[in-house]
């Protein structure tokens, strides 16, 4: 019988840039798992790691980007893994970065794209991506009141929110 496990984060990088919505999406290497694939950030969680730590730390493994504003997105993403057996839940982040940041690819990534959130979607694998996207953007995407409900922490990671 498959297990339930919380060991993996998902994490989604947003910019704000001419009053619009931006998400950075990574292209896979052609040789690597889920290769030639648009993926946002995935990573497991180490231990002693909180699921908000691991997102930063892999955030800043894959692109070489320092957050600004951390973000529950409300949603938890669930996958089968076959080579575990295991049923994996992954809580969903959105961190927003400076509006013009210089990316710097991690080693299993060959290109990235800044897209809206319509172009993200389309470029997106899994139907709990594009849930994400669309969910962050709407609740999330340009700040405001109702985003400030979904805050984790605040401008450069100064403190929890609640």
């Amino acid at each position: 019988m498959p297990q339930v496990v919380s060991d993996m984060v998902d994490a989604y990088i947003v910019r704000r840039i001419n009053a619009r919505t931006q998400f950075l999406l990574l292209l896979r290497r052609p040789d690597v798992a889920l290769g030639s694939t648009w993926q946002s950030i995935h990573s497991a969680v180490r231990p002693g790691e909180t699921a908000v730590e691991a997102a930063k730390r892999a955030i800043l493994d894959s692109t070489g980007l320092e957050t600004m504003d951390a973000y529950a997105a409300d949603y938890i993403n669930q996958t089968y893994d076959h080579g575990r057996d295991r049923i994996v839940l992954a809580p969903v982040f959105a961190f927003t970065v400076a509006p013009r940041p210089a990316v710097r690819l991690g080693d299993d990534y060959c290109d990235s794209a800044w897209c809206g959130r319509d172009e993200a979607a389309a470029r997106l694998l899994w139907s709990g991506q594009r849930w994400a996207v669309r969910h962050i953007d709407d609740v999330i995407g340009m700040g405001g009141p109702d985003a400030e409900f979904y805050r984790i922490e605040s401008p450069a990671g100064s403190g929890e929110g609640t």
